[in-house]
């Protein structure tokens, strides 16, 4: 039986795990290079990436100039909010991310393929286990990512909002990308500067599956979830980004 705790601040802890909703999604997919596919199948290979190297990413789509700075506006003044701690973030997006988007973010990355997780929960629990062995600072959060950064707002609003709620809040103009993020906040007061941290979790090829990416000639469907299925063209071999 899994340990449930509600927070203050409307948050849920279940197994060592901070959730702002629990369960998590059933699906996930995160579009990569096919090297690092093939890393984190293999080995449970994952890198979070320090928020501060996603502020300073000159990329208009992958980068974010306030990624993990919250921002609310009440009567018309701003209210911001950051993280005094080095904040760690592993980005993948729900199933329901539409095909175009898929293709903007695999052109400015980069990328040649895609993974599905196909159990988010398994992968989150693994990851845990690692982190309270070998790397207790690091405070792991799951959520789907708000794109409410700038929404006007009442005070009831304000205090209603989750721990952390900055590290999961991102502008308008990045919705499309349906996000969902798994966060390392690190708990130690001071702390060096890294661009990244990564952690090995294990064998996954169990939960995830290596994918090709959607082509302009490629077909889809869905699965019996209604998740969308990306299904290769015959020149999907020859279109490949070399890794």
């Amino acid at each position: 039986m899994d340990a449930f705790i509600k927070t203050q601040s409307d948050t849920i802890i279940v197994d060592c795990v901070e959730y702002s909703a629990y369960p998590p999604p059933t699906a996930i997919v995160k579009v990569m290079k096919r090297r690092r596919a093939e890393q984190i199948v293999g080995t449970g290979s994952m890198r979070f990436g320090n928020l501060e190297c996603y502020r300073q990413w000159e990329n208009p789509v992958l980068g974010d100039p306030n990624d993990g700075e919250g921002m609310f506006l009440m009567k018309g003044h701003p209210y911001s909010v950051g993280s005094s701690n080095e904040v760690y973030a592993w980005c993948a997006s729900l199933p329901v991310i539409a095909i175009e988007r898929i293709r903007v973010l695999a052109r400015h990355g980069g990328y040649d393929c895609l993974i599905r997780i196909h159990k988010p929960g398994v992968l989150i629990q693994r990851l845990s286990s690692v982190l309270l062995v070998k790397y207790s600072s690091l405070l792991l959060h799951c959520a789907e990512v708000s794109y409410s950064r700038g929404a006007k707002i009442d005070k009831t609003i304000l205090n209603s909002q989750k721990f952390h709620f900055n590290v999961f809040q991102k502008a308008p103009e990045f919705a499309e990308d349906k996000e969902y993020r798994l966060s390392l906040t690190d708990a130690r007061v001071k702390s060096a500067f890294r661009d990244d941290v990564i952690i090995q979790v294990g064998d996954c090829s169990d939960i995830m599956d290596i994918e090709y990416l959607p082509t302009k000639g490629g077909s889809s469907k869905s699965d019996p979830e209604g998740h969308v299925k990306l299904t290769p063209d015959s020149t999907q071999a020859e279109n490949e980004v070399p890794s």
